[in-house]
């Protein structure tokens, strides 16, 4: 049986928001999980490393942002229109 997400993860992504990657680990056969730089879990013992860890997010379900500055002036102008 798995553990409940909220004992194992005390703080979440929210949809929408933009997030830093603070590091990027690759775990065989599972792919990539990604520590955020603005989330911070407590470690919990995880099965599949024999230890205690930061619980850490499946790469996939994140979107590259590939332009930033692009993004941010967008989001200016959008705001400019609807104030």
């Amino acid at each position: 049986m798995y553990p409940n997400i909220f004992d194992v993860f005390k703080q979440l992504p929210k949809r929408d928001e933009i997030y830093t990657v603070r590091e990027r680990q690759y775990i065989q056969g599972m792919g990539y999980r990604i520590l955020l730089e603005e989330i911070h879990n407590p470690p919990v013992y995880i099965d599949m490393v024999k230890g205690m860890v930061e619980p850490a997010f499946t790469a996939n379900r994140f979107a590259r942002l590939t332009d930033p500055i692009a993004i941010k002036h967008e989001e200016a102008i959008e705001e400019e229109i609807f104030a």
